[in-house]
Formats: C-alpha cells, structure tokens, sequence
C-alpha cells in the first residue's frame, strides 16, 4: 500500500489519469481507497487532471481526511475554475496551513481577481504574524511583520498583545505608537496588555485617551479596566466605570459581571459585589472566588466559608485560588478544624497543594500556637519550605516566644532574613548573647534588606499614585 500514494502523486505530475484511474480500481478491490494518504493521492490526481467531480466522489467518500486532504480538493476547484465552491470549502475547513491560503491567493490571482488575492495575502501573512506572536516567538513574529507589504489591524494587534505577554512592555508601545489610525482593537490590546501587566494607571490613563479620540469603549474593554481598578482599589473610578457600562447599554455577559464581581470585591464593597453576584444567571469558578477571596481579605471570614461551602454544593469546581483563599480566611478566623478539613477535601477535587497552601496551613497551625504540628508539616512537606511558610512559624514562635522549634528549622532550611526576626525574638525575650549570634550569622551571610515601597498621593486625582523607592540599607 505505501508505493500507491507515490505512483498516483507521478500519474497526476504527467497527466496520466488513465493509469491512475486503474490504480483506482486496484484500489478499491484491496479497499485501499480507505487510506486517507491512498483517497488524498486519489482526488488530488482528479484535481490535477481536471476531472473534479471524480476528485469530489473520492473526497466525499473519503471516512477520514486531514488539512492535506482539505487542501487537494481547494486547489482541484481552484483549478478547474469553480472558484465560488472552493471557497466555501475554504470556509468549512477546521484546520488551515499556508498551503491552504497560498491555493486561494494563486487560485484567485489565476481568475484575474486581484482584489480578493490581495485580501488573501494580508490574511495569510496576518495568520502568520498570530501564530508566531501567540507561540512566543517574537523575533520571528517580528520578521514576518516588517516584511509585509500590507497591514491590517488585527496584525497590529497581534505584535502589541505577543510583546505585552512576553512582559516586553516598551516594544509593545511602540509598536501601537507606529500606527497612524487605531481601531478599538488596538486600543483593547493596549489596555488589556497594561492592566496584565500590573501598569493599572497607564491602562487607566490610554482608556481615557482612547474615548478623546472619539472611540466608544466595548465589553473587552470594560473588563480590562475593571481589572485595572480591582488592582489599584479605585472604588469609585470602578463605580464609574460601572455607570458608564449602564448609560452606554455595554452588554453585561458574562466576563463583564464577572469583572464587576471582581472589581467591588477587591476594594472593598462586599455589598454590590454580592448584589451582582446573586443576580447572576450563570457562574463559573471566577466570580466564587472573586467573593470569597474579597470575604476573606475584608475579615469576613464566616462568610468567606459559608460561601465555600455553597459552591462547593453548587456544582461548580474550587479550584487553587478558592483553597487558598478559605484558607487564609480560617487562618485569620482561628478556625483550625474547619481549615484542617477544607484542606483535606483538596483531594476530592484531585488538586496537589501548593507551596502557598502549605503556607495557610503552617499560619493556621501557628496561630492556634499548635507549633510542633506546624513544625512536623513543614518537615513532612512534599516541597522545600519558601520565606512564606517559614516565617508564619517565625511570627507563631514570636508570639509564643518558643525559639527551639524555629532552630530546629533553620538548621535545615535557614534563610538570611530569618535569622535577623529570630534575633528580635531573643532580644526581645531579653537573651542578648543569642539575639547578637543570630546577627553574627545573618552578617556573615552578606544578608541585604529588601528594597521597600511606599504609595504616596502627589495630588487628588486617583490616577495620580506613584510608587517610591525608599533607601536600601544593609544589615
């Protein structure tokens, strides 16, 4: 059978249909013909040959077919002229390689429509670009992008949203500053690429920019600055936001109530996020744990649990982010046996514990003062305990003033900055020999304080919050 493919792909380079309609038939005798390489051989030698309805029998018969398959059949309607049906087959295809766009580009180009030729190549070099861009591949995306004769928006689009990904923020502005005219997609990829990227008040900042120049915001857009607004607590920026949504007849699907959900949530007012949230028709994992991490973070904690246990009997699936965030909520709470028993149901949804799940659960165990079996998780942990986990046992053993469990631990997973705490607790406990031996052994370590951060308001306007570097100092 494997010599078949190879003698009809010769028959169609000469011409020969006479002998390639006679493997044909030896073909089906041997039921061959079911083969997907022996059926693309087949209607690819009908295509070549003119004879298109017998390509088209071959095609139609065909139980299995591939893009080649696709691609030999386009191309035999290319060639025999039927331009109108190769392009609804071009339409129907699942899967498009550039074969595929070069068939329509020459096929077009051969029936002396140059228009639709010319679309077709944007297109093709515009697939292209997206394709690199969305593998990460930016050098070659950018390659491609610099070659193209023509470009569309949705090229434009493409470079700036690959750049902002690969956290390439600069190029991706240059990029959208190249452009003499911008759509509303371009716009959206700017401020979907800033907010991702944690630039809230540049995102805020080009989606006031982009309604001066005359473009009315979308639902994509809205959901970015919301996002924007949830990460910078903005409130009453979101409130706004909220009511422009309203006054514009924005439709409220659901990425936009989610973004509602997740924006009220985060600065604060639990009270219309929940309101939005219960007149949601459907819910999915995302405005659950946007409510039950705002719950959690606001020192709601009852009703960060309650809520838990409602999706969790709603039949939508916790995932990482819900753990972590009922976790930290039993934490806060003290509610130990409720956060040993969440903790546990993990496996029921098949999820492995994180690093930071391990965490919750170490600051749940030490705030309880339940020390020794925090120390014996943090021992029996499948993964090597990071500054999180060790020092919500510090902060226990301070409280405490228990400092063997925290040696024991150092001895095996010491961190710089931990033997400086360690030291306060010493000194603090009035052990000075100790505490000035724990900063004997953080100095030794050339240990560095880590460089701070404070938010500070230069003027009224919300958008206005910088951040400043304070000084670094070593210890």
């Amino acid at each position: 059978m494997g010599v078949v493919p190879l003698v009809l792909k010769a028959c169609a380079a000469l011409s020969l249909v006479s002998l390639g309609k006679a493997l044909h038939a030896e073909s089906v005798k041997s039921r061959f013909d079911y083969n997907v390489m022996v059926g693309t051989a087949l209607l690819d030698l009908y295509g070549k040959c003119g004879e298109i309805r017998s390509a088209r029998k071959v095609f139609d018969y065909m139980p299995e077919r591939n893009v080649i398959t696709w691609n030999a059949m386009v191309g035999g309607y290319m060639k025999s002229g039927d331009v109108k049906t190769a392009f609804l087959l071009f339409e129907n295809m699942s899967e498009k390689t550039i074969v595929t766009w070069n068939e329509m580009i020459y096929g077009y180009a051969r029936h002396g429509d140059i228009v639709m030729a010319r679309r077709m190549n944007v297109v093709t070099w515009s697939v292209m670009v997206d394709a690199y861009a969305s593998n990460g591949d930016m050098d070659a995306s950018r390659e491609l992008f610099e070659m193209m004769p023509r470009r569309n928006f949705y090229v434009w689009s493409s470079m700036i949203s690959g750049y902002f990904k690969k956290g390439d923020v600069k190029s991706a502005k240059g990029i959208f500053d190249r452009m003499t005219t911008k759509s509303l997609v371009n716009w959206n990829s700017l401020i979907c690429g800033y907010t991702q990227n944690g630039l809230c008040e540049d995102a805020l900042e080009a989606f006031i920019k982009m309604q001066d120049e005359g473009l009315e915001p979308d639902e994509v857009t809205v959901v970015s600055v919301l996002s924007a607004c949830a990460q910078l607590a903005f409130l009453e920026v979101g409130k706004d936001i909220h009511k422009m949504i309203i006054r514009k007849g924005i439709e409220l699907n659901q990425y936009v109530l989610n973004g509602l959900v997740d924006m009220y949530a985060k600065c604060g007012d639990l009270g219309n996020a929940k309101l939005i949230f219960e007149g949601m028709k459907v819910k999915n994992d995302a405005p659950w744990n946007s409510l039950i991490s705002g719950f959690a973070n606001h020192s709601h904690c009852v009703e960060a649990i309650n809520f838990f246990e409602r999706m969790d009997s709603s039949g939508v699936k916790p995932n990482d982010i819900t753990f972590l965030s009922v976790l930290s909520a039993c934490a806060h709470a003290g509610f130990v046996e409720e956060g040993l028993e969440i903790f546990s149901r993990m496996e029921k949804y098949a999820l492995t514990p994180s690093i930071k799940h391990y965490g919750c659960l170490v600051d749940l165990l030490g705030r309880a003062g339940r020390l020794k079996e925090a120390c014996d998780l943090i021992k029996g942990m499948p993964v090597r305990p990071n500054k999180t986990v060790l020092g919500a046992l510090l902060g226990a053993c301070w409280v405490d003033s228990d400092t063997k469990v925290m040696e024991k631990l150092l001895k095996d997973f010491g961190d710089d900055a931990h033997y400086v705490i360690l030291s306060n607790i010493y000194a603090a406990a009035e052990r000075w020999e100790k505490a000035e031996r724990m900063r004997f052994a953080s100095s030794n370590k050339r240990s560095q304080k880590t460089t701070g951060c404070s938010l500070v308001m230069l003027d009224r306007q919300e958008t206005s919050m910088q951040v400043l570097p304070e000084k670094t100092s070593k210890t």
